[in-house]
């Protein structure tokens, strides 16, 4: 009896598991088995097929071709009855599981309830102690205000004044307690000697804001920009700031140049205001000296608009100050002095510099704008603030129909100026023609013997005389 330890090693190879875990076709397979089997035999003197090797063959392949299914039917078997206990413990872990979440969530639902409940007891501890803290802080600072009134019922100002010529945090709280002194001062009037108590404290506070004004205006001159800003917050803290912001735009140097210069005459250049007074000049000019002044406006909001940002706590309520000073003072007067020497000159020469003064003083409120919303992002209020200030500039000229009226007589000035002309041209030109005319006359004999007999008549009658 055969057996498959009888085939070629190929063979064997072939009929192996392997071969049917990869891709192979039936017709690839019987190939296989029968690739070294002979295929002829010799019959006599004719070929003939053999099929004895054929048959050991598909005997053999098929004994091992069931060999190989009964391993594979068991192999399965096998796997089955794991992957089903496999499947059962999986099962019985999922359950597991599930029963430990529930009991999971549970104790995290206990727990988020008990959170709940301290931190609510918590909040209300806390609000509690904030609470008890603000009156036991409202009730010191209660208690030590009524100390310093009655150190000034006493005429004694000792502990207000360490404050005051101490560092700036003592100066915040002098300035702090002399504002609750005053109100505190205001209230009480039954008491002997309230009045000159409050009149004390009223000249105490006024010198406290004179010291603190004079020791920014010592800063603003050496450039300290901290001790400004540490001033600037006092003051603002004290009595809202309107003192030191009065005295950084009144006591700047551009205001202080600027008011000398504005009262001086306008620069005398005949060229300018004939080129002003002529019809002809298709591009008048403007006066140089208010061009020089835009440009410093200018570079003076560059500058300071980041000195007033880095020192005043709330730098618009500075810049419309400071702003408004620049449009009703400067900008104003400068116009007035410039158009009252135009409407002495002419008309025209009045509402050329009127519309210049416009077109640039336009110019300069575009570029503000710019500035500012680059150094002092505040919004659109500063930008209405400045176009407001330059309407405000040129009402003066232009309301009650004056604008019109003047255009009017300036058109009346410019037809007369026209017709005068006109009429001198047509004039000259008769009586150049009526010289013409007797100069033709005289050339003649005729002519010389009448301008003689005129001569001897003229001179007859006045012998006669």
């Amino acid at each position: 009896m055969t057996s498959l330890y009888d085939l070629d090693p190929n063979t064997q190879n072939l009929l192996s598991l392997d071969t049917f875990l990869r891709q192979i076709s039936v017709q690839e397979f019987i190939e296989g088995l029968t690739a070294d089997n002979s295929i002829q035999e010799t019959v006599g003197r004719s070929a003939a097929l053999n099929p004895r090797p054929y048959v050991r063959t598909f005997e053999i392949s098929l004994d091992a071709l069931a060999q190989i299914s009964a391993d594979l039917s068991s192999r399965e078997q096998k796997i089955e009855a794991e992957v089903r206990q496999a499947g059962a413990a999986h099962q019985n872990n999922i359950s597991v599981t599930e029963a430990q979440c529930h009991t999971l969530t549970g104790q995290f639902s206990d727990l988020d309830v008990l959170v709940s409940d301290v931190a609510s007891t918590t909040t209300a501890l806390g609000e509690a102690v904030d609470l008890v803290s603000r009156q036991r802080n409202r009730a010191a600072s209660s208690s030590f205000i009524i100390k310093c009134y009655i150190a000034f019922l006493n005429n004694d100002t000792q502990s207000v004044e360490k404050m005051r010529t101490g560092s700036f945090d003592d100066q915040r709280q002098c300035a702090i307690t002399i504002r609750q002194l005053l109100r505190l001062a205001r209230k009480i009037t039954k008491i002997p000697n309230a009045e000159n108590v409050r009149a004390s404290i009223e000249k105490y506070a006024e010198m406290v804001e004179m010291e603190l004004l004079k020791t920014f205006d010592k800063a603003y001159r050496a450039a300290d920009m901290s001790s400004m800003k540490a001033v600037a917050e006092i003051l603002t803290e004290f009595n809202g700031g309107s003192s030191v912001i009065q005295i950084f735009v009144n006591q700047h140097d551009f205001f202080i140049v600027k008011d000398k210069l504005l009262h001086e005459s306008v620069r005398a250049d005949d060229l300018i205001w004939n080129n002003l007074s002529d019809p002809n000049c298709l591009d008048p000019p403007f006066d140089p000296a208010t061009l020089e002044l835009l440009d410093e406006i200018r570079s003076t909001v560059q500058k300071e608009s980041t000195i007033i940002k880095r020192v005043f706590p709330h730098p618009d309520s500075v810049l419309r100050v400071f702003l408004q000073r620049l449009f009703a003072q400067t900008i104003q007067q400068r116009i007035e002095l410039i158009l009252s020497h135009a409407k002495s000159i002419s008309t025209l020469a009045y509402l050329r510099t009127l519309q210049n003064a416009h077109s640039h003083i336009g110019e300069l409120v575009r570029d503000l704008k710019e500035i500012l919303k680059a150094n002092i992002d505040t919004g659109d209020g500063l930008s209405m603030l400045i176009e407001q200030n330059m309407q405000d500039v040129f009402v003066p000229y232009i309301e009650n129909r004056q604008y019109i009226d003047t255009e009017k007589r300036n058109l009346k000035e410019l037809n007369g100026a026209m017709l005068w002309r006109f009429n001198n041209f047509h004039a000259q030109k008769k009586t150049t023609t009526k010289n013409t005319t007797l100069l033709n006359k005289l050339a003649s004999g005729k002519g010389r013997d009448l301008w003689s007999k005129r001569n001897k008549d003229v001179n007859g009658a006045s012998s006669t005389q």
